[in-house]
């Protein structure tokens, strides 16, 4: 028999257990978005993962023991699913039919063990207790498996990068610890593999395999119950509705001489000071081009050229600032009130675009300014 230790047979049980009770949340629960079904989906894959080996002990003869090898390849998957699901979460973007191609890794896998998947239950078993796979297809399926683990990491990398420079380059308001978490997420990902690749080549060493599983269980289930408790954990708005043009302005001839363009820095700053645009929660790249009559590409230009500021920097400035002077002003208004009043829209976005710039929270600079002026 296949030997397991009880400790990795209760992690597994775990495992299986919590994966099956979040997809069920995440696939059924009213109010769930998109990003929220892809989790789930992605729980009932990892539910299935960790009740393969618990299949391979218990199953013995019986119909069950059908099930045994077809876990073993879900992984294969676990790629896709981190991209799809920070694609719908970021950008909201829907899934499309052509997003079945992302299946590919996981079906060349189960092809490639075809013989093994539809052999009877006893050969099964006999395959699985006595490692009689054959190396050349396990060592095939397990490229296959590392190959598009790092595959949709790079892609998941070149999202987040163009995200985040999207979002500095055409908002203002939205909450910069967004990209810091997902860049978390995509680690602790890197991670789990990186440790079961180590753990393959020198052997499948048992530590390893624990510390593996360990990650795979903390990251998946974490964030399934976070995007259950909050469906737009991930999402910034309005970023998929802004002008993507603006990530390609670099590629653009510029129209406007030095000269030209630091008068047209003067009269955008006039305009901030004189009509406060800043002011609106939702002011993007596009709406204050429309204000002073620039195009997008021409606004983006002129602050990144002439300002040496993205768009978030420029106009969040501003509303630090008034932020401040209202601080100074009424020492004993309430801060989130200050900072609606300012144009920020949430009090998370609030506080981590203030400590961005300042170094320190809104509580301690007010604190602050009380002991300066004692």
């Amino acid at each position: 028999m296949l030997f397991i230790s009880l400790p990795m047979q209760y992690l597994h049980a775990i495992g299986t257990f919590q994966g099956a009770l979040l997809a069920a949340m995440l696939l059924f629960s009213a109010g769930v978005n998109n990003a929220g079904r892809i989790m789930g989906v992605w729980c009932l894959f990892q539910a299935f993962y960790f009740c393969s080996p618990l299949i391979v002990v218990h199953a013995d003869d019986t119909f069950f023991a059908n099930l045994i090898g077809w876990g073993y390849f879900v992984p294969a998957s676990f790629g896709a699913f981190l991209y799809l699901y920070f694609r719908s979460s970021i950008i909201k973007k829907s899934f499309h039919i052509k997003d079945c191609i992302h299946a590919t890794p996981l079906l060349l896998c189960l092809l490639l063990n075809i013989d093994f998947l539809f052999s009877t239950p006893a050969e099964k078993i006999n395959i699985a207790n006595n490692a009689l796979h054959k190396e050349n297809i396990l060592l095939l399926t397990q490229i296959i498996m590392f190959l598009q683990a790092f595959f949709y990491l790079a892609l998941s990398v070149k999202l987040i990068t163009k995200s985040g420079r999207h979002a500095r380059d055409t908002l203002s308001n939205f909450n910069p610890k967004i990209f810091t978490w997902l860049w978390i997420v995509l680690s602790l990902y890197a991670g789990m593999f990186l440790t079961e690749t180590v753990s393959i080549i020198i052997g499948a060493s048992y530590s390893l395999g624990i510390v593996s599983d360990l990650i795979a269980f903390t990251l998946i289930y974490s964030v399934s119950m976070a995007q259950w408790r909050k469906p737009n954990l991930f999402a910034i708005d309005n970023l998929s509705e802004t002008s993507t043009k603006v990530l390609n302005s670099t590629k653009k001839p510029q129209y406007f001489d030095s000269q030209t363009k630091t008068k047209l820095l003067e009269n955008i700053v006039q305009y901030m000071e004189d009509e406060q645009p800043y002011l609106e929660s939702e002011l993007t790249l596009d709406a204050l081009a429309r204000y002073t009559n620039l195009s997008s590409h021409h606004l983006s230009e002129i602050l990144n050229q002439q300002a040496n500021k993205n768009f978030y920097q420029f106009v969040n400035e501003y509303r630090i600032k008034t932020v401040c002077s209202q601080i100074f002003s009424n020492p004993n208004e309430r801060l989130f009130d200050l900072a609606l009043s300012a144009g920020f829209s949430s009090k998370s976005t609030f506080n981590a675009v203030f400590k961005q710039f300042k170094g320190m929270t809104p509580s301690q600079y007010r604190k602050q300014l009380k002991l300066d002026s004692e």
